[in-house]
């Protein structure tokens, strides 16, 4: 941070601080030449304005005193009752000062106009004074208690969106690194299966799997990605599930060229290919059609297969639950996601996103 930029903001602030305490005073007075005016006086104007203006001018310099101290000493959170007695000699220190200050501006003012100021009975004029002055240092102390309890609330607040969001951006990074552990084991076993029906085909599927891996390795470490990026991954397992399943399995993939750009969760499409290949087509035999569209404005994904359907009830694999939270912390209330029965026998999957690109 560069030296100057917290003078700047601190010049902004006195400003605004001594045009606020400047505007009170002026308004004051003027109050008080229209006061003297309506009651038939003639007073010269630029009396009432010093007397307001000087009152003033010394509670703005009071009050930072003020405020300091009751910081230092602070009138709220734990141990404000002890603090307490050590304000009552402040509050009268503060209306010495206040009408100190406040008669002697008067008086240099005063004899600038070639006049002399007459404060009258000093006993008298430091307890009317005094009483105003009490209110006045309850109020400055009620302010800063104010704003420092407001300030340690929205710390606080702060501190728990800044808390949740760690603990989300946790969560969804687990639940982002869970997914490919969790293919790479159901992959392998696959292979170890097929490796005692058909060698070639098993050797086939380990140089799509390296493929895939390879893929992996480049793809970038973020929870979002383009769809183009995602269907690339998704590309590379269909082309292992149809080596897995050669000649029994029909496997379509239709990315509309308008949403190719647009973001979606990293490996949203695979974990719920891989849970239609689990459940619905268990043998390997049958159809599967992934679609990637635009609807109303919004991103739309579907897989529907030709399988078991709800016919054999399974519990949610860890694709299906995995892909579940990982929508409800990204998008929470703007999306949607329907699992049901596909008409002709099998299951839909329909996932609505918010559409948004790169940009």
């Amino acid at each position: 941070m560069e030296a100057s930029a917290v003078p700047t903001r601190g010049r902004w602030f006195w400003a605004v601080y001594t045009g606020a305490w400047l505007a009170l005073g002026l308004w004051q007075g003027l109050n008080a030449i229209v006061g003297f005016r309506n009651a038939g006086r003639a007073i010269p104007a630029w009396q009432p304005l010093t007397w307001e203006l000087s009152s003033v001018a010394a509670l703005a310099v009071l009050a930072v005193l003020v405020a300091r101290f009751e910081r230092r000493f602070p009138l709220s959170g734990p141990g404000w009752v002890r603090h307490l007695p050590l304000h009552v000699p402040a509050a009268l220190a503060f209306s010495l000062l206040h009408t100190s200050a406040m008669v002697g501006l008067r008086s240099v003012v005063y004899a600038a106009f070639g006049d002399r100021y007459d404060f009258g009975d000093w006993r008298l004029g430091l307890f009317y004074e005094f009483q105003k002055d009490l209110i006045t240092y309850a109020l400055i102390a009620a302010v800063c208690v104010g704003t420092r309890l407001w300030a340690e609330r929205r710390r606080h607040e702060w501190a728990m969106v800044e808390l949740e969001r760690d603990l989300a951006g946790a969560r969804l990074a687990q639940l982002t690194a869970q997914i490919q552990p969790h293919f790479v084991f159901n992959t392998l076993n696959a292979i170890s299966n097929r490796m005692h029906e058909d060698v070639d085909a098993a050797d086939r599927m380990i140089s799509a799997f390296a493929h895939l891996l390879r893929v992996s390795l480049v793809e970038p470490d973020e929870a979002e990605v383009s769809v183009a990026e995602d269907v690339v991954w998704l590309e590379r397992y269909l082309e292992l599930m149809r080596e897995r399943f050669r000649g029994m399995l029909v496997a379509t993939l239709e990315v509309d060229d308008g949403v190719r750009d647009a973001r979606l969760p990293r490996l949203l499409l695979q974990p719920l290919v891989e849970n239609a290949f689990e459940h619905g087509l268990a043998s390997g035999r049958g159809r599967v059609d992934v679609a990637v569209t635009e609807r109303d404005g919004r991103l739309l994904c579907t897989i529907e297969d030709d399988g078991a359907g709800f016919a054999i009830p399974v519990e949610p694999g860890v694709g299906l639950a995995n892909v579940r939270s990982r929508l409800d912390l990204m998008y929470p209330g703007q999306h949607r996601f329907v699992l049901a029965s596909r008409a002709g026998g099998g299951t839909r999957i329909e996932i609505e996103l918010p559409l948004r690109g790169d940009g």
